[in-house]
């Protein structure tokens, strides 16, 4: 054999050697490259999963958020009440900063139906940087009577503390009796106990048999012997949801907003 030839067989043995780890490799992962292989692993997909996915969702959260709230301050700008009502709505579950202050510039409102949506839905979102802008409103002269009453309501829902000094002051000048039913109410839901000086009055000598009966239960919350809608409320959203369903949680709300607009009537 000569040289030239001999040289040939030996390269053309070689490549063979060298290419049959290669394709035995390949066939072991299915006909994938070990590259292809572990990154359509399960263990590799799992790693991604946990790394990546809570990241992305978080993006387009929060993507979707900012879009809103940038859509309902265009829109309103709209010259049509009915249609600033509409943005303000698009608000009520949206969990940012922003949408509670998009919503507390609306209190300012020129229009009254503007102004009670948002001072509703900050009541609905529990919003406590709204204590301070609603409570100021119980004392502008500017304030439409039918605002005031909401938003004593509101502050009752939110809760807060620092609304139990600004309620007292309306009772105490109310001289409707859905106003004064709705301030005991409000009263009872914060839990304060410097309101309760106040409501053994009301509770003893009001004239409206149902601010009296609303002063008892007040007392009652403030002493713990009735739960608050409010406690309740929290108590439901911290419950599996196996033991309460989405249905409950909605019909418990829908029976909180039901009461309150039946002492606002």
């Amino acid at each position: 054999m000569s040289k030239s030839r001999f040289v040939f067989g030996a390269m053309a043995i070689c490549a063979v050697a060298l290419a049959l780890p290669s394709a035995a490799r390949s066939q072991s992962y299915g006909g994938q490259g070990l590259g292809s292989a572990l990154a359509n692993s399960p263990m590799m997909h799992q790693g991604m999963t946990k790394a990546g996915i809570d990241d992305i969702t978080a993006r387009a959260n929060k993507e979707s958020t900012f879009k809103i709230i940038k859509d309902v301050k265009l829109g309103l700008k709209d010259a049509d009440p009915n249609v600033r009502v509409a943005e303000l709505n698009k608000l009520r579950d949206v969990q940012d900063p922003d949408a509670d202050r998009v919503l507390i510039e609306s209190l300012s409102d020129p229009d009254i139906r503007v102004k009670i949506k948002a001072v509703d839905i900050l009541g609905y979102r529990g919003t406590n940087t709204a204590v301070v802008p609603l409570s100021q409103m119980l004392f502008l002269r500017t304030t439409e009577p039918a605002v005031r009453l909401h938003a004593v309501a509101a502050l009752g829902r939110i809760g807060d503390a620092q609304g139990t000094l600004p309620i007292i002051q309306y009772l105490q000048g109310e001289s409707d009796e859905q106003g004064r039913g709705t301030a005991v109410f409000a009263l009872g839901e914060i839990g304060n106990d410097k309101a309760t000086p106040t409501l053994i009055k009301y509770a003893d000598e009001d004239p409206s048999p149902m601010v009296r009966r609303l002063a008892k239960e007040a007392l009652q919350k403030i002493d713990g012997e009735l739960p608050t809608q409010h406690s309740e409320q929290l108590a439901a959203e911290k419950k599996p949801d196996a033991l309460t369903p989405t249905d409950q949680k909605l019909a418990k709300l829908r029976e909180v907003d039901q009461k309150i607009q039946d002492m606002e009537r």
